[in-house]
């Protein structure tokens, strides 16, 4: 839906728009020029406002040689990706936590390489202190059936543990 400066927004959930014209419109406005240059974080930042902050941000990780990572806000996909540097991966995922502020995020981590997953979760912590972290056993997630078309194996992987109960890890002090 299209609507003018003026138009009536009652059946508008939520109004894209510039900052110049931001004050023209009732409810809730998001203003173009206050959203990120990331898709991912864009994705991110209206999907939270549509739901009003009530949802949790969820990563899923799947360490390897590939590393897949997929991301949710609530049931809606915000990302699906595959890294071949740690560190990339690292920015990748604060960078979305960080770009988006939800109210509350989750960060599982799948075990199946267990050296990685533990650099993962100490690195990520660091930079993350307000995200909760789980250690997910991964077992089963690497099947072919893939929910989404076009996601590749490690990020299905990724999805499967993003969704999966695991062991809530502590800072060490």
């Amino acid at each position: 839906m299209s609507m003018l400066p003026g138009d009536e927004s009652d059946e508008c959930d939520l109004v894209l728009t510039t900052k110049s014209e931001a004050s023209l419109f009732g409810g809730d406005v998001v203003v173009l020029e206050e959203l990120d240059d990331d898709p991912d974080v864009v994705r991110g930042q209206i999907v939270s406002r549509l739901a009003r902050g009530k949802e949790t941000l969820l990563v899923g990780i799947d360490p390897g040689l590939r590393t897949g990572m997929a991301a949710f806000y609530g049931d809606a996909w915000l990302a699906f990706h595959t890294f071949n540097s740690k560190d990339r991966l690292c920015a990748g995922v604060a960078k979305l936590i960080e770009g988006v502020r939800p109210t509350k995020s989750l960060v599982r981590i799948g075990t199946g390489n267990p050296a990685l997953a533990e650099w993962f979760a100490t690195k990520l912590m660091r930079r993350l202190p307000k995200t909760v972290f789980e250690m997910v056993d991964e077992a089963g997630t690497s099947s072919r059936h893939l929910r989404t078309k076009g996601v590749k194996g490690d990020q299905s992987a990724a999805a499967k543990i993003a969704f999966r109960k695991g062991a809530v890890l502590r800072p060490s002090p």
